[in-house]
């Protein structure tokens, strides 16, 4: 019975922490933001192709030291130009903003659970 409470406890304490996480409104301007970042990180940013494949989501990331971060989400595919010239395939990448702004790629994130 202690543990089934100690159980309980825990999962109310979880969702009382979920739902006092304060997402924000979703990036108003997250394509323009993205790109720029995404092509912040690029050796040739002028020639790179960016596919959005969805709309922003709710996530809780762990990035640089800090958990469990209340962030949006956007999933993207980039097509950028190789050393020689040519185009290599679609990448996905996530690209997760916090307060309308693109912190870190996914990869970048420790651990991302979807709210």
């Amino acid at each position: 019975m202690k543990k089934l409470l100690t159980g309980l406890a825990a999962a109310i304490a979880f969702t009382a922490t979920v739902a006092a996480a304060d997402f924000g409104p979703a990036p108003s301007n997250y394509q323009n933001a993205a790109e720029s970042y995404i092509g912040e990180r690029l050796s040739d940013p002028r020639n790179a192709r960016v596919q959005f494949t969805g709309q922003p989501y709710k996530v809780y990331a762990d990035v640089a030291g800090y958990e469990g971060l209340a962030c949006w989400a956007i999933d993207v595919r980039v097509k950028a130009r190789l050393p020689n010239g040519s185009y290599g395939g679609y990448v996905p990448y996530t690209v997760l903003f916090l307060n309308g702004r693109p912190i870190a790629f996914k990869e970048d994130a420790r651990r991302l659970v979807r709210a």
